[in-house]
């Protein structure tokens, strides 16, 4: 009979998650470049990540280690593809937007995604250069992992000789000391879960916009962690629920934050980009005429919208913070730490 998911040994349980983030990476990756599926990049990237955090988070414990160049390898993929998903994002929130609003802001949106649309397609194209080195990097992640998980199972042998040795002298039953994988993950979802709590605690408002940057991040992590777990319970099925409601509230939020700089760029590159072209208009022009950029108003009323929807999202991320939600969501963490640690 196989040993439950917390008595299982970390590198062995560990190779398993990783080989399965890698299938999924290894899945999404022709994708990227489909002009047909606007997902693969995406999907692409969740898998770096939660594979990123997985071997971060237990890369301190005994009987598990991934070399730092890997992990150095790995995070330089991930950002490669930061710009062109961002692009992504402000585009599909055009398009939503353009559905509901008026002709002075549709006029703003077809100038500026124009101009987007072009810049998206110049990211995708460095892209290229960039993802082709993940078929190796998954080659060498794969041999790592099932190097950790063989170090694993021989020092497990070799624990037990020792305790039997030990108990031939001692008289005692001691349990080796290679780490479990829920006395580990425990472990993690304890530090990371008090550090968690203490920053939604500290979210106020937008003065410190560091302070609705770090939950979200923090956030993801825990998520990632549970994964492994969704199968041991309803603790942690409804635990995972209780982190996509805070990571989907915070996650609209920081791309809220984020749009702000964007759309008041994209506003300035319009009015520079019309007063140069009036500029040389004037020259040919008896009597200049100055009038405001063309679509300056459609950019006004999409600042204001942007602003509406950015406020209530943090009215949103407050009321997920409240003291009484958040007492409740450490009883809840506590528990799961609990339950990894107990005998299954």
């Amino acid at each position: 009979m196989a040993k439950a998911l917390g008595q299982r040994r970390l590198g062995t349980v560990l190779e398993a998650v990783i080989l399965e983030m890698l299938d999924d990476a290894r899945q999404a990756y022709p994708r990227i470049q489909d002009p047909e599926d606007s997902e693969g990049l995406h999907d692409f990237r969740v898998a770096l990540r939660r594979l990123r955090s997985t071997i971060k988070e237990f890369g301190d414990q005994p009987g598990f280690a991934i070399d730092k160049a890997l992990l150095r390898q790995l995070t330089a993929l991930a950002r490669a593809t930061n710009d062109a998903r961002d692009g992504e994002v402000m585009l599909a929130w055009l398009d939503s937007v353009a559905e509901s609003t008026g002709a002075p802001e549709r006029g703003a949106i077809g100038w500026w995604r124009e101009r987007l649309a072009a810049q998206v397609e110049q990211e995708y194209a460095s892209i290229d250069a960039s993802v082709a080195g993940f078929p190796l990097l998954d080659t060498r992640l794969r041999e790592a992992a099932g190097k950790a998980a063989l170090k694993d199972k021989g020092k497990d042998k070799d624990s037990k000789k020792k305790d039997k040795n030990k108990d031939k002298k001692k008289g005692s039953n001691k349990a080796g000391k290679e780490p479990r994988f829920g006395d580990a993950s425990a472990q993690v979802l304890a530090r990371l879960g008090e550090g968690w709590l203490e920053e939604l605690a500290a979210v106020k408002g937008r003065e410190e916009e560091e302070t609705l940057h770090r939950p979200r991040i923090t956030g993801k992590r825990l998520r990632y962690l549970l994964r492994p777990w969704r199968e041991q319970g309803e603790v942690f099925a409804e635990l995972e629920e209780e982190l996509k409601t805070f990571q989907d509230a915070f996650g609209d939020l920081h791309d809220d934050l984020v749009r702000g700089d964007v759309l008041t760029t994209a506003a300035l590159l319009h009015t520079e980009e019309e007063t140069l072209d009036r500029l040389e208009a004037a020259l040919e022009q008896a009597s200049p005429r100055a009038t405001a950029p063309r679509h300056l108003r459609g950019f006004m009323l999409l600042h204001a919208h942007h602003e509406a929807q950015t406020e209530q999202n943090l009215k949103r991320v407050q009321a997920l913070c409240r003291k009484p939600r958040l007492e409740r969501l450490e009883a809840r963490i506590n528990e799961a730490v609990t339950l990894m640690k107990a005998p299954q």
